[in-house]
């Protein structure tokens, strides 16, 4: 019986070992539940904020390829602007030129109206001289006549 007892010991002593290690093991496996459910909630985490992630990317590209358009609308808007402005500096610099050949004409034909005016007064002046002498001396000649003829009534009314 001594070894009956001996074998129930060992027997106990055997079961409570192997309770031990199903407490051990049931203990590390919740501890892997645990973690199994921990990296899950970190996978699932990982994957919303990776989706978070590619959605901001996808409106960034977005966002960048409508900042491109805008930029390649400015460039085509700043060199239209460009041709516009090189078109308009040179109508400024055809006007100007026609601008001083019209002021060097216009002066041009001033002084010859001028010298025309010298010339015309200078001529009208001339024969203003002349009609005045040839008036004195028609006034001249008036005035003798007079005088001859006073003098011939005179003489005829009073011999001498």
């Amino acid at each position: 019986m001594e070894e009956y007892l001996h074998y129930m010991r060992t027997l106990r002593a055997q079961m409570n070992d192997v309770e031990d290690q199903a407490a051990k093991i049931s203990f590390e496996e919740q501890m892997q539940i645990t973690t199994i459910h921990s990296l899950e909630k970190d996978t699932s985490s990982a994957k919303a904020e990776t989706k978070k992630i590619m959605d901001e990317i996808d409106q960034m590209v977005k966002a960048r390829g409508h900042i491109c358009s805008k930029f390649l609308e400015n460039q085509k808007r700043v060199a239209s602007l460009e041709s516009d402005a090189c078109t308009l500096s040179q109508t400024l610099e055809l006007i100007q030129q026609k601008r001083s050949n019209l002021s060097a004409k216009i002066l041009e034909k001033s002084t010859y109206y001028s010298k025309i005016l010298e010339d015309m007064t200078s001529k009208l002046q001339e024969q203003q001289d002349c009609l005045d002498n040839k008036l004195q001396n028609k006034v001249t000649e008036a005035t003798n006549m007079e005088i001859d003829l006073i003098e011939d009534i005179s003489g005829r009314d009073h011999p001498v």
